[in-house]
């Protein structure tokens, strides 16, 4: 029974593009991330510093180490395939608009960084602004 689970997990990686969805996570087994996929991730708008002390504070799993995503880290399960969401198809909770990342602009950091599930997209708006939270970790510590 123990390696028919390994086959399955095989070919759900090769098929799954390198993403596996587990219970409330998605592993990204190409950038070695696990991510938030609970119901969290719909029902929590904040602001930048909110967004980035929820992560700080999250535990799933059996983890504490999550964090909010750089905008590269989130560009990562983005789907340019697909729209209205965006996002990967391993990916349950989603809402199809605004993830916060945790990159500020550099040129003024009163702003930073997020993306628009619906399309894809990248923006920036004040670190006031709203948006959904969705936390990563590394899957290995070295």
């Amino acid at each position: 029974m123990k390696y028919i689970f390994y086959i399955l997990l095989y070919f759900n990686i090769v098929l799954c593009d390198n993403f596996v969805k587990g219970e409330n996570i998605v592993l990204d087994i190409t950038n070695n991330m696990v991510w938030q996929d609970n119901i969290e991730v719909v029902q929590n708008a904040s602001t930048f510093s909110e967004a980035k002390e929820y992560c700080r504070s999250l535990f799933l799993n059996g983890f504490s180490d999550w964090k909010l995503p750089t905008i590269k880290e989130l560009q990562t399960i983005v789907d340019i395939t697909r729209v209205k969401p965006a996002i990967n198809d391993q990916f349950k909770f989603i809402e199809p608009t605004s993830y916060w990342s945790s990159s500020e602009d550099i040129i003024d950091d009163g702003y930073g960084w997020y993306i628009g599930f619906k399309t894809g997209a990248t923006y920036k708006d004040n670190k006031d602004y709203a948006c959904f939270v969705r936390c990563v970790r590394k899957k290995f510590k070295k």
